[in-house]
């Protein structure tokens, strides 16, 4: 199991109701893009703070800025839900907890989700590639539209697969 699946594992050990979003997100679901860290839109409610808290606390993750870290106090849940953006560094690599991500936050996101299997019967809860699309088209950053099309064309390969299934996987309209 990769560094990212097992920040995703140790969050579903917990309980913990997020979708992953971002390059990682549509990484799991066949995208050919790089990603270092793993984007998460999270559910604010009290009880999934608390778990999620015990999840960063396991995982020992600190507050990243840049290439520095402060420490984070885990005897406080709720401070989660004081920031929309919340960088972290954790054992298993960098975590970014998104309340607000650009498109809508987990209430908007859990609707459309697909479940992916990331190994070892591990099953994760992912942006629909609409979604992660429609979020890189809103934050307009360069790194964004680099990683545009092949989510486009993952998409649309995706969406032929469901039209007309005995069509080879290697879909390519053009």
């Amino acid at each position: 199991m990769q560094r990212l699946d097992l920040i995703a594992k140790t969050l579903i050990d917990h309980k913990v109701e997020f979708v992953l979003l971002g390059n990682y997100g549509a990484q799991i679901q066949g995208a050919q893009v790089l990603t270092e860290d793993a984007d998460m839109a999270y559910h604010r409610g009290q009880e999934n703070l608390v778990r999620l808290m015990a999840a960063l606390e396991e995982m020992g993750a600190r507050i990243r800025f840049g290439d520095e870290t402060v420490w984070l106090p885990y005897s406080d849940p709720l401070l989660l839900s004081s920031g929309d953006i919340w960088n972290l560094r954790t054992t298993h690599g960098d975590l970014d907890l998104l309340y607000a991500p650009a498109g809508g936050g987990y209430d908007h996101l859990i609707q459309d989700a697909v479940e992916v299997e990331i190994g070892d019967g591990v099953v994760v809860l992912a942006a629909s590639l609409d979604d992660i699309i429609h979020s890189k088209q809103l934050a307009n950053r360069e790194k964004d539209h680099i990683a545009l099309p092949e989510l486009r064309r993952l998409r649309d390969e995706q969406q032929h697969q469901r039209e007309d299934p005995g069509c080879p996987s290697s879909y390519n309209p053009a």
